[in-house]
């Protein structure tokens, strides 16, 4: 649990001083903890996951879109890793918040 935490917060440790670009680096954190991943995905991958939320994190869908370079399997566990990663980061990100955000999740191995 602390490793989770951890990756909520990881927002004020990001390189780039944009509140954004903060938010949408502790969203990757928190899911790449978040995912089990697939024999089939491979360093690389590049997918675009479109997240429908509310305000405080809660998750109301989550779904991989255009561009993906990752077969269906690895796409399906990115949704699952997503939806156990909740509640998402919030606090702090309240200026910045979006009730749908698409974000690059990357795994370079």
């Amino acid at each position: 649990m602390a490793q989770r935490e951890d990756a909520q917060r990881a927002g004020t440790g990001g390189t780039d001083n944009d509140l954004r670009s903060r938010y949408v680096f502790a969203l990757q954190q928190v899911v790449t903890i978040n995912w089990l991943r697939p024999d089939t995905a491979r360093a690389g991958l590049r997918c675009t996951v479109r997240i429908v939320q509310l305000p405080g994190g809660e998750v109301i869908d989550a779904s991989v879109v255009p561009p993906c370079n990752g077969d269906p399997l690895t796409q399906r566990s990115l949704e699952a890793a997503v939806m156990r990663a909740q509640p998402l980061p919030y606090q702090g990100y309240e200026s910045v918040f979006q009730r749908t955000i698409d974000f690059v999740f990357r795994y370079d191995g």
